[in-house]
């Protein structure tokens, strides 16, 4: 068995070959294509959606410093999501908060499938219960998105990707995730500021 990540169109496949056949499965709420296993059913992403079967989870062998790569990325996404929560608590489902939160809560899916997959214990979102400090006006929110977007990427591409150099799933993951801080949350929120 082997797997493969594509990153095709904003989305992250995953492929997986068997015995010579090859199944492919998209990480975003895509339908359950060739019977392999459950990785993401419809747009939910809970644990139990993401669940695959029919592998040998977990993989052994992931370095100190991935570990701890991985551990800051998943600490980033939940504080870039508990922050465009409270965003939205505020000032209600406007735009892009109301569409970015749905993709850091994809982002965090990502990022919990590669805990499970190297049988890693996802750590606690410390972001949901603290003190976020709220901006007073929807303006300086948005400016609050812009500057946590230029962050998180510059996070990535900085310290992160540098950590992972050996695993291309994991790799693969992190460039997607910057790409979309970088290349869409960032011209997002820098429109509605």
């Amino acid at each position: 068995m082997a797997l493969i990540v594509i990153l095709a169109g904003g989305y992250i496949y995953y492929q997986f070959a068997f015995s010579g056949s090859q199944n492919s499965k998209r990480m975003n709420g895509g339908n359950n294509q060739n019977g392999v296993g459950n990785i993401n059913k419809g747009n939910c992403s809970s644990d139990e959606c993401l669940a695959v079967s029919n592998f040998d989870y977990p993989v052994a062998g992931l370095s100190e410093e991935a570990k701890v790569a991985l551990g800051k990325a998943i600490d980033d996404e939940f504080k870039a999501h508990a922050v465009y929560q409270n965003v939205i608590n505020k000032f209600g489902m406007v735009r892009p908060f109301s569409m970015i939160i749905r993709a850091e809560e994809q982002h965090i899916s990502s990022l919990k499938s590669l805990f499970d997959k190297y049988g890693l214990q996802i750590p606690e979102d410390v972001w949901i219960s603290g003190k976020i400090l709220i901006p007073t006006t929807l303006q300086q929110a948005c400016q609050t998105g812009v500057d946590a977007e230029i962050a998180n990427a510059k996070l990535y591409k900085d310290e992160l990707l540098p950590s992972v150099t050996d695993y291309v799933d994991i790799t693969g993951v992190f460039t997607s995730l910057m790409n979309a801080s970088e290349q869409k949350h960032l011209v997002a929120f820098e429109k509605c500021n």
